[in-house]
């Protein structure tokens, strides 16, 4: 009798097409409900929000077949893309704004739906500690997802507390087994920035949504659109209350108790058998080997110099941008000057952090993307609060000359005095 192999996969790579297909259906349920209209300008963060989950949900159908990463990949990808661009045909009949802002609309969703699978990708088949950050963004979207789901009963949204159990598994799953897992801790802090990332952004598309209603002059000034996100975006990063923080925080100590536990039982059991979660680790390890643990190359550490250098650049043009330094004090607006600079340093702190960032996971090194998350995360924030929008901007009306000033409307029971009056009418006689 031929003993049977314990890894032999039960589910058939084929069977992933459905399963991401459902994955993505379950994800996008908000917008497929009989009453919804997912395309609406109105909404255009809760679309974000989600699409960022369904994505995520159907790239992560791929980890059911591990041992076959290619197939996994090429199969998720396949039953995503075939139940969402029928989906959003279909869906699209329900638009309720011109053709060309559904377009928008449409071309949006798909976007966020391809970098949602993407990362939902990584969180299937990448190692561990690669988790938390890619599945951040669901973390971010899974408040809006739940608010549209579930409607709030009375005045109570109980439902928000919902977020914490996926915020809390994000963070336990990208927790390894064994004492080098528990590095995997230090990505934490960049797990809940990009929560809080995602959460600015979808309230932040909300606020901006009506203003690509036609009618709004957009197609004559489109500029206007991307300075008001940055504004909003720059107050709601700042603004701890619209993040729900205690649901963030009982997120951690609820992944700090489940992490504590595991150990404890990792230990207790012992090295009796070897589980999933450990050839798991010993195949990133043996992966790991060739990775020198020599300091970052030169490339990398000029594009990370120069991405500081531009931060501190950025943060030069926001006050020669709104401040005067030969007494005036606040001048604004920003000029046209201004609003080109920012535009172009943004682009190069962009691709300078990213490129960084690329380089490190290509020689596979922990050590080299940890660092360039920090440096990526720095970019991000200075990107927000070092926005430069020539918008809502009133220059103060000059005064009107005296010959043009207009008498105000006397009283009523005042005297007035008028031309050729008598002497005790008027003032002076």
């Amino acid at each position: 009798m031929t003993p049977s192999n314990p890894r032999t996969p039960t589910i058939p790579v084929i069977a992933i097409v459905l399963l991401s297909a459902l994955a993505w259906l379950v994800g996008f349920l908000p917008g497929v409900l009989p009453d919804a209209s997912p395309f609406d300008a109105a909404a255009m963060g809760e679309l974000v929000a989600v699409a960022i989950v369904a994505g995520t949900l159907g790239g992560a159908a791929a980890a059911v077949r591990r041992d076959r990463p290619a197939a996994a990949i090429a199969a998720a990808i396949g039953g995503v893309a075939l139940i969402a661009l029928a989906t959003i045909r279909v869906l699209g009949e329900r638009g309720v704004y011109l053709e060309l802002v559904l377009w928008a609309l449409q071309l949006i969703t798909v976007l966020v739906t391809v970098v949602a699978v993407a990362l939902g990708l990584v969180a299937a088949l990448g190692p561990s500690w690669l988790r938390g950050l890619a599945l951040a963004p669901l973390g971010g979207a899974a408040y809006s997802w739940f608010g549209q789901v579930v409607p709030p009963t009375s005045s109570t949204y109980w439902w928000a507390w919902l977020t914490v159990p996926v915020l809390a598994g994000v963070l336990v799953l990208s927790v390894g087994r064994g004492p080098r897992g528990l590095l995997a801790l230090l990505t934490w802090p960049f797990v809940l920035a990009g929560v809080w990332m995602v959460q600015t952004v979808i309230i932040a598309l909300t606020a901006i949504g009506p203003m690509i209603r036609p009618g709004y002059g957009i197609e004559a000034h489109p500029d206007v659109l991307v300075g008001e996100f940055l504004a909003y975006a720059s107050q709601i990063f700042t603004t701890p209350g619209v993040h729900q923080v205690p649901l963030l925080a009982w997120s951690v100590v609820i992944a700090l108790v489940v992490v504590v536990v595991r150990l404890a039982f990792d230990r207790r059991a012992g090295s009796s058998a070897a589980s999933v979660d450990e050839v798991e680790k010993a195949d990133v390890q043996a992966e790991d080997e060739p990775v020198p643990s020599s300091p970052l190359p030169w490339v990398e550490i000029l594009l990370v110099g120069f991405s500081v250098v531009l931060v501190l650049i950025a943060l030069a043009n926001v006050f020669m941008s709104y401040f005067c330094f030969a007494g005036d004090g606040y001048c604004g607006p920003p000029s046209a000057e201004n609003v080109v600079a920012y535009r172009v340093v943004l682009v190069l702190m962009a691709l300078a952090s990213l490129g960084a960032l690329g380089m490190a996971v290509l020689r596979r090194s922990v050590a080299g993307v940890i660092s360039h998350l920090v440096v990526a995360l720095i970019v991000a924030v200075s990107a927000v609060l070092f926005a430069v929008p020539a918008i809502d901007w009133q220059r103060p009306s000059p005064e009107r000359p005296t010959s043009e000033r207009v008498d105000p409307e006397p009283s009523p029971g005042a005297h007035v005095c008028y031309s050729g009056g008598d002497s005790d009418e008027c003032a002076g006689g």
